[in-house]
């Protein structure tokens, strides 16, 4: 006995040292206390009682009406019945009490008459009805409206933690999207930072040494990695402005098939050094008298983006075509090259802000998955348009169209 006493103690004793102090009281005195209180408010208030106390209010306003002739007044304790079951919720079983109410209240009309002139007994037990059945309509109506309220806060409910699950989607994948960031940031700086410093080394260490071929070699990797790390750099500020909405255009009229004929000399040792072929195929008749109202900068940064991605995912000896024509009221530009082309899956993805197709040629590039997202924002922000077609093995086409405006 005395065992089995101390083992209750300890096993009460640790389940209080399991809960946080302040918690003691509420777990131990008031659950004591409310608990039973609860089960009995429960019992006597709750909506399966509401079926036990509507029914033994209509069975006693039986008793009372048979035996007091209530007249008008007979309606009053039916409409309490009915009332009581509102408690339930249940619109059938309100009508159904409503109706036996009725019932009721004529049968008591015919059982136990109230005396008196015929018609104000009728008029009484007519007024006693509308107070049942007005009784039973506000019921029900508080029933319906009830529900539709539930409904509404269902809804609502249901909207809040749809956009809650919404938001925590997009921090997470903003939380992925930035350690992705940094990886692929990292490794691109990573690059060209340790040409520089490994090259610069050996031409700290061992200059006399050199010949002047070397030495010569090793600056040009070391410009070479430098104009990489501005070329990063100078896209890591262009994509920046764009979310800012900082990124600004100096607009002035230009003769836009001049800008990309321009861009396109200006490029073209780039790609032939690559051993490819770069075509201008400028399709825009000398007595057109339209402009563009663009920045001719951001318009030929473009282009070299566009040109720069055909030739590094094509093979040497391809061809690159860059087309320009007017049509519609507007500048239509292209660019074409024949490389692997792109999978129908990432091309959805494509203008994503440091996107690359996952495969082991694109890897070998160099580059950050920026290029594309920001000629896409300098194009919107010309009220122009940019679109992709490739196909596998076939080759890719980027085109971009801004308005043009008829000259003054």
């Amino acid at each position: 006995m005395r065992a089995g006493t101390n083992r209750n103690i300890l096993t009460s004793t640790k389940s209080l040292l399991d809960s946080p102090p302040a918690s003691w009281m509420l777990s131990g005195d008031m659950n004591i206390i409310n608990q039973p209180t609860e089960s009995v408010a429960q019992r006597l208030l709750g909506r399966r009682a509401a079926y036990a106390w509507t029914l033994a209010l209509v069975l006693g306003f039986i008793i009372l009406d048979l035996n007091l002739p209530l007249g008008v007044a007979a309606g009053v304790p039916y409409a309490v019945a009915v009332m009581t079951a509102l408690r339930t919720s249940n619109i059938r079983f309100i009508l159904a009490i409503t109706l036996l109410g009725v019932i009721l209240a004529l049968f008591g009309l015919l059982m136990s008459p109230d005396g008196g002139e015929t018609w104000k007994v009728i008029a009484n037990r007519l007024l006693a009805v509308g107070v049942i059945v007005g009784s039973g309509f506000f019921s029900t109506y508080s029933v319906v409206q009830r529900r539709a309220s539930n409904r509404q806060a269902i809804a609502l409910e249901q909207v809040r933690r749809r956009r809650v699950q919404e938001a925590n989607v997009h921090l997470v994948r903003s939380a992925e999207a930035r350690s992705k960031f940094l990886g692929q940031i990292s490794h691109e700086l990573r690059t060209p930072l340790t040409s520089l410093t490994t090259f610069a080394h050996i031409l700290d260490e061992k200059t006399e040494t050199l010949s002047t071929d070397r030495i010569k070699s090793h600056a040009e990797v070391i410009s070479r990695s430098a104009r990489r790390l501005e070329v990063l750099i100078d896209d890591l500020f262009d994509a920046s402005g764009t979310e800012t909405g900082e990124f600004k255009l100096n607009l002035s009229t230009i003769d836009l098939p001049a800008v990309v004929a321009n861009t396109i000399n200006d490029y073209e040792h780039q790609v032939t050094i690559r051993d490819q072929e770069l075509t201008v195929n400028i399709d825009v008749p000398s007595g057109t008298h339209f402009h563009a109202l663009a920045d001719p900068v951001r318009i030929a940064q473009v282009v070299t983006n566009l040109v720069s991605n055909a030739s590094k995912y094509s093979w040497p000896g391809s061809v690159i075509t860059v087309f320009c024509a007017f049509e519609d009221g507007r500048y239509i530009v292209k660019v074409t090259d024949h490389g692997d082309g792109i999978k129908a899956a990432d091309l959805q993805k494509i203008f994503t802000p440091f996107f690359r197709a996952d495969n082991e040629f694109v890897r070998s590039v160099p580059g950050a998955g920026l290029g594309l997202t920001i000629s896409r924002s300098i194009i919107e922000l010309h009220d122009g348009s940019i679109s992709i077609e490739s196909e596998l093995n076939v080759g890719t086409t980027v085109m971009f169209t801004i308005p043009a405006f008829p000259n003054e």
